[in-house]
């Protein structure tokens, strides 16, 4: 999609780390935001595959609120992509979470599978 290269190949963008708690994964994501732009891009590589019934959540919390941004898709090669839309330009955030969970979770899953927050 020509949206995400323009997200995530901008002098403007934001990258976050988001990394595994679990020293045996190899697991790993980054959150793209733009100052001039409402999307937000999510990726995470090398996740297993859920089991049936699960789904990779991603979670999002600004100004002390967490929601669920989106459910992630993963291809065979553990790869997923999220494209979200926020109601402003240059969404900031004061963490993310990666979990994995039951389709129709409505609160973040501990732990998670991946995390980034600042400091």
């Amino acid at each position: 999609q020509e949206l995400v290269l323009e997200i995530i190949d901008s002098n403007q963008t934001e990258r976050r780390f988001l990394r595994s708690f679990d020293s045996s994964s190899d697991a790993y994501g980054k959150l793209f935001t733009r100052s001039d732009m409402p999307h937000v891009v999510a990726m995470a590589a090398r996740l297993a595959q859920p089991a049936a019934g699960q789904a990779y959540h991603l979670w999002l919390t600004q100004g002390g609120q967490t929601e669920l941004a989106g459910v992630m898709a993963v291809d065979d090669k553990g790869f997923g992509l999220l494209v979200l839309e926020s109601d402003r330009n240059g969404p900031t955030y004061d963490a993310a979470s990666l979990t994995l969970q039951p389709l129709g979770s409505e609160r973040p899953a501990d732990p998670p599978v991946l995390v980034w927050s600042p400091g």
